[in-house]
């Protein structure tokens, strides 16, 4: 037995009658002001350096945000013209439904529009949106060239998908 910081008795894991501390779901909202720092810097580390969606703000209905009590662990943007501009999903989340759902909520914001967006040509995201029914129509030979810094190593190719309705 131990006693925690606020001074609650807790059993120890070798004890008989331990449970385990309740977990914390995940829960989707849209995206919000209050959002901004967490999701810029996700983004940054996920793509390149000095992303700002705050622009995005001014259409949440067409956005995303996964938190994981008060972290951003995951978020998807798209325009009123159906084209998603980024969806993320931060390390150490990947393969737990995250990026499935947030694509799934950004789909069904337009219904009845074809819904496009470019990834990166080694991105294996593209298995999923492959999944969701999107087709490759154009590969793009150094898509990324303006958006990475110099001595990048990621791919600057990438595949123009539209998923059509």
């Amino acid at each position: 037995m131990f006693i925690t910081r606020n001074c609650q008795i807790r059993l120890s894991v070798n004890e008989p009658d331990w449970l385990p501390p309740p977990s914390s779901p995940i829960d989707f909202c849209y995206f919000q002001k209050e959002h901004l720092n967490q999701v810029n810097d996700l983004l940054q580390r996920c793509f390149w350096p000095s992303i700002d969606v705050s622009e995005n703000l001014l259409f949440p209905d067409f956005s995303v945000v996964a938190m994981y009590r008060r972290l951003v662990i995951g978020c998807g943007f798209m325009t009123p013209e159906a084209y998603i501009t980024y969806i993320a999903v931060a390390p150490g989340w990947e393969k737990s439904g995250i990026g499935q759902f947030m694509l799934y909520h950004l789909v069904q914001t337009n219904i009845g529009k074809d819904v496009t967006l470019h990834v990166s040509a080694n991105n294996p995201a593209m298995i999923l949106y492959q999944k969701f029914g999107f087709k490759p129509e154009e590969f793009i030979v150094n898509f990324y060239d303006k958006y990475l810094p110099d001595g990048s190593l990621g791919c600057k190719n990438a595949f123009f998908v539209r998923l059509r309705r």
